[in-house]
This record gives C-alpha cells, sequence and structure tokens, in this order.
C-alpha cells in the first residue's frame, strides 16, 4: 500500500497578488515546490491520469481524451493481449525517477513501489538458468514455464540530501504560467516591468499551505485552463477567470528536425472511419491491433518526452511547456544538482524498456536490470514477436478515445445515439504515420474530437 502519512504534509508558498486585477503576479517557493514542479516531466501520461482521476473536484476534467484511452486499457479483455504481463505493464507505466522522488517533501504520485518476482524453482536449482525477473507475479518462466511469482527485494541506489532535483538553499520566482526562474532582485523587477507593473503598492504578499490535494488542483488546472495560480487562489470568486483564456492546441507545424527527418520514412497505419455525410461528423473508426498499441503507448511516455522531444517545447499545455523550458535553461550546479538529473528530465525515454513494434514516436525504452545476488537479472519481454496484442479482429475507437473490440451491437448504438441513417454515412480509409500519430497526441492532451483531428489533417490534402 501506498504510504498515507505523506497526506498530512504540507508545504509552503507565498504567492504575490494584484489586489485591483485580483490575479496571481508570481509565487516564491523554495526546493520543496519546484522539485515537484519538475518531477512532473518525469511521469507516464498513464500514471498522469491515474493520479488525477483521484482528485475529489470532477467539475472539469484534465488531459482531453487520455483519460478514456486509460479507462478502456482497464476495461480491455485479457483475452486480447499477447500476455497478463502485456496489460499490467500498460496500466503500471513506470518512470525512471521513481526512486529520487520518493524523497519529495510532499509526494503526489501514490504509485505504490515496484515489485519484483522471479522463478523460485529455477533460482534454487542454479543462478545462470533463468537470469530474468518481472513485475507482474503472473509471468511464465521462459525456462521451466512455471509462475515467476517469487518476490524479490531490490534496494534502491540513490542517496539524496535536501532537495531532489535542485539545490535545497536555493529559492525561485514561479509565475502564473509555471515559468520558473532562480530568485534574483534583477530577475524580479525585469518580471514586474515585463508584466506592466509599476506600482508595487498593489501587490499583497498571501502564504499557501499546500498538501498533495492541492498541488493535484495545482495540476490538473495546469494541464487544462491555464493560470493555475490564480485559479486555485481565486476559483469561483472571481469573475474576472471567465475572461482568462485557455491555451490553444497550437500548430502541429512545429517539430523539431530529427522528427521532421523521421516523418517521410516513418511507416503507416490504415484506419477506417465512418463520416455522417449530412454533417461531416465523424462517427467512429475501425482500427486493427497495430493502431490500438500505438494508442496505448501513448500512456507510457513521460509528460518531459512529449512535451520537449515531440512537441518542441509547443505543446498544448503552455504552463507544461515553461516548464521544461526553465529547466533546460538552468544552470547545473548552483541550481540543479547534477547533469545526469538535468538529463533525466529532459531526455526522451519511455519508462520501460519494452514497448510495442507498432509506435510510431523515434524514442527507445530504458533497459531495466536489477542484482540478485551480485548476478544481473534483465526484465522479461513479455510481448509475443515483440506485440503487446494479439492478431485478431477490429476494433472500435470513438472520436474520444473509447476502444473495445468491435461488434454490430456498438455500431449500431453509436448510429442511434447521433440519431444517424444507414444512407448518411460514408466510409474513408486514411493512413496514420507519424505526422499523424503527433496530431492525434497533441489532441488528445487537450481534446475530445481527437481523430478529427487526423481526419481533417488528411482530407484537407
Amino acid at each position: 500500500m501506498a504510504d498515507t502519512t505523506t497526506n498530512k504534509t504540507k508545504i509552503s508558498i507565498k504567492v504575490f497578488v494584484d489586489k485591483e486585477k485580483r490575479r496571481v503576479v508570481y509565487a516564491e517557493a523554495d526546493h520543496s515546490f519546484v522539485d515537484i514542479l519538475f518531477s512532473l516531466m518525469t511521469l507516464p501520461l498513464g500514471t498522469i491520469v491515474k493520479m488525477l482521476g483521484k482528485h475529489a473536484d470532477t467539475t472539469f476534467e484534465a488531459l482531453g481524451s487520455l483519460n478514456n484511452l486509460y479507462q478502456s486499457l482497464k476495461d480491455f479483455p485479457e483475452s486480447y493481449f499477447a500476455t497478463e504481463e502485456c496489460k499490467f505493464m500498460l496500466l503500471n507505466p513506470r518512470s525512471l525517477s521513481y526512486d529520487h522522488c520518493k524523497n519529495l517533501k510532499l509526494k503526489i504520485d501514490d504509485t505504490d513501489p515496484v515489485k519484483y518476482f522471479i522463478c523460485g524453482t529455477c533460482w534454487s536449482k542454479s543462478y545462470s538458468t533463468s537470469l530474468y525477473f518481472s513485475i507482474c507475479n503472473k509471468a511464465k518462466c521462459r525456462t521451466c514455464g512455471g509462475l515467476m511469482n517469487s518476490p524479490h527485494s531490490s534496494k534502491s541506489n540513490v542517496c539524496l540530501g535536501g532537495g531532489v532535483f535542485v539545490s535545497d538553499i536555493a529559492n525561485f520566482i514561479v509565475t502564473d504560467d509555471f515559468s520558473v526562474m532562480p530568485y534574483s532582485t534583477v530577475g524580479l523587477l525585469r518580471l514586474l516591468t515585463d508584466l506592466g507593473i509599476n506600482d508595487t503598492s498593489h501587490l499583497e504578499e498571501k502564504k499557501i499551505d499546500m498538501g498533495s490535494e492541492q498541488m493535484l488542483y495545482l495540476l490538473k488546472i495546469a494541464l487544462s485552463r491555464g493560470f493555475p495560480f490564480t485559479r486555485l487562489i481565486f476559483h469561483k470568486n472571481n469573475p474576472l477567470l471567465a475572461g482568462l483564456a485557455v491555451p490553444g492546441l497550437g500548430s502541429a507545424s512545429d517539430q523539431p528536425d530529427f522528427i521532421k527527418k523521421e516523418i517521410s520514412t516513418s511507416s503507416k497505419m490504415v484506419l477506417e472511419v465512418c463520416l455522417q455525410k449530412s454533417t461531416g461528423k465523424l462517427l467512429f473508426a475501425e482500427a486493427k491491433e497495430d493502431f490500438v498499441e500505438f494508442l496505448f503507448g501513448i500512456l507510457s511516455i513521460p509528460l518531459g518526452t512529449v512535451v520537449g522531444t515531440l512537441m518542441n517545447g509547443t505543446s498544448s499545455i503552455s504552463c507544461m511547456d515553461n516548464v521544461l523550458k526553465s529547466i533546460s535553461n538552468m544552470s547545473v550546479g548552483r541550481y540543479l544538482k547534477s547533469q545526469d538529473l538535468k538529463n533525466m528530465l529532459v531526455t526522451p525515454h519511455f519508462g520501460q524498456e519494452y514497448y510495442s513494434k507498432n509506435q510510431l514516436f523515434p524514442i527507445k525504452g530504458t533497459l531495466t536490470t536489477q542484482s540478485v545476488s551480485d548476478y544481473p537479472y534483465q526484465l522479461k519481454d513479455p510481448r509475443l514477436n515483440s506485440q503487446l496484442l494479439r492478431q485478431c479482429s477490429m476494433f472500435f475507437v470513438t472520436n474520444d478515445l473509447v476502444i473495445s473490440p468491435s461488434s454490430s451491437q456498438l455500431a449500431m448504438k453509436t448510429l442511434e445515439k447521433f440519431q444517424v441513417t444507414l444512407n448518411d454515412i460514408e466510409k474513408y480509409e486514411i493512413s496514420i504515420g507519424l505526422e499523424e500519430g503527433l496530431r492525434l497526441l497533441k489532441a488528445s492532451l487537450r481534446s475530445s474530437l481527437t481523430l478529427t483531428s487526423i481526419l481533417e489533417h488528411q482530407l484537407k490534402r
């Protein structure tokens, strides 16, 4: 079980409010708050969806269609997966910073520690016959076929003092759009000038004590509505909040050079979509297991990889763009504790070594090893022929990424829901490559019209 005592922990920050405009200008925080912000970059999207799903406030949702995608994965029949391990791995994506983040003063990710299992039968016979471990106790041993259900404890080599990612003797300025900079008087004056604030008598200092619930709410706002500090403090009592702009989806053409080179050679998948003729509305799509594997794999990608590597710092979530940019601009030694930690926050990766061969993005997994009595054990590949799903029939995919095995009942219910007659339907076949995958990913972070983003792009050609 996750440690529930951390729910009582609080951290404090000071926010400076423009009393006339009733908006937060900036916050002043120490390492404990900034460490949490920076740690978000290492969390897989699926982990963030799980975290936010536990938040009590359901008046608005964050992360667009990814909530439906994660729920679809939970509900997906195990018989469609290559092994039981595959579903477990997808539902529990790994964060490479987990051992580091155990040292955060306030923990918002209450994911249970990863458990490791080996084959007890092979272990008792010989150390060298089965040098594999699994994170699922239903995995089958490659050597004897028995269950790998013997627990193996793993010790963390992470020993940290003070801050986790940043120095514990530094203070930071955090703006209302999550730009983070080391505190300096010159920097603060420049910020106020850039914001058009000349009279500091209008600023009022407020102290906020934040627990895990408040941090999750702040994150939820940052991922969906923008201006998180202002919304956190004034909430629904501020009529000016209605006028605050919600960041849009941004441009899909802002891609790093290595992504542009990959687009022309990327593999393609086929998607059949059904539209309503009279309105052009996308009703549903049907896809093979390759496209579904790609979608489920999105949940294993860390937020920082999405924002920085794949979106080049111009994602549909401006607050997270600013966090990543702040990390990239921050110097090592004086503020960030080491280059290795900086790389952990900004370097592209999957949190786990084994992912679908059908994932379209040019990023790689991270090799995972554990030591058992000085023998290096490697994570067992749960896939079959590098696939997570079995080759089987078609799958039904809605515009907002609800996925299930196809059936005539689903199709009929969808037509009834949208009140569409059979003679008002037309089918299109569209191809999905790296460019379309990036468009889908960007749309899924903010929109419920995820598949429409691909369709519109292809129909304009």
